[in-house]
């Protein structure tokens, strides 16, 4: 009777470690040659892959101004070698510059884009800097959103917008079509100011699902056992690409 507790007891926590594993995140950074196979959106300035000392995702645009260009390279899963981004709740990314030339007080911005249950996509913009996660503030835009979206949040954290309701979900549930990062679009007082960065790195980080709530009680019942931006209509082109 003893022995059979003992090996309840020991496959008991064996389990829990094998199912803690498995909710581990997947972190992957595109840089060199592999910047190549982003997708490189133009919008109005200039998107493309440049090989050099470092190889670099390289955007520019003469007019970084509200009528001017916003090129942007984004990351999809198979870009980055994975089934999925993962919904909006798991998912943050970092960039790394080789080089920039931006307006005053600003910076190249991660624009993501999530899966509208209802058709389309909804648009999720930080403020700049190369660090997208909880602490990241963001504003929501509705221009290809065809569920209950509004232009709003603007200043929200990206942990307050995940528990956000969306129609019969919350946006953190909404499911990572691309994230990517932009220049331009920024209100330069109607100055035409040119704008250059040089990606030299993207890193992406995914978490999986998590356990789901049963299996805590089932491993104890063993005894063993978490800036207003304004979209133009060309970029619909590069989202039915």
């Amino acid at each position: 009777m003893n022995l059979r507790k003992n090996l309840t007891v020991i496959l008991a926590g064996a389990m829990a470690v094998a199912l803690a594993g498995s909710a581990s995140a997947s972190v992957v950074t595109i840089s060199g040659a592999s910047l190549f196979g982003l997708e490189y959106s133009s919008n109005g300035g200039t998107a493309a892959f440049v090989a050099g000392t470092p190889d670099v995702a390289s955007l520019y645009t003469s007019d970084s101004g509200l009528n001017g260009g916003a090129p942007t390279v984004f990351v999809k899963p198979g870009n980055a070698g994975l089934p999925s981004l993962g919904t909006l709740g798991t998912f943050s990314a970092s960039y790394e510059l080789a080089g920039s030339s931006t307006p005053a007080g600003t910076a190249p911005y991660w624009l993501t884009y999530l899966i509208d249950p209802n058709g389309g996509y909804v648009g999720v913009i930080s403020f700049g800097g190369p660090d997208l996660n909880g602490s990241s503030q963001i504003h929501v835009l509705c221009d290809y959103a065809q569920g209950p979206c509004t232009n709003t949040y603007f200043g929200d954290t990206l942990a307050t917008l995940d528990s956000i309701a969306y129609g019969s979900t919350t946006f953190g549930q909404l499911t990572v079509y691309e994230s990517g990062v932009e220049i331009g679009d920024w209100d330069n007082n109607g100055q035409t100011i040119a704008a250059q960065a040089d990606i030299q790195s993207i890193t992406i980080n995914t978490a999986t699902t998590p356990l789901p709530a049963a299996l805590p009680l089932f491993a104890s019942g063993l005894g063993a056992l978490g800036l207003l931006a304004r979209r133009r209509k060309r970029k619909a082109a590069a989202l039915a690409a």
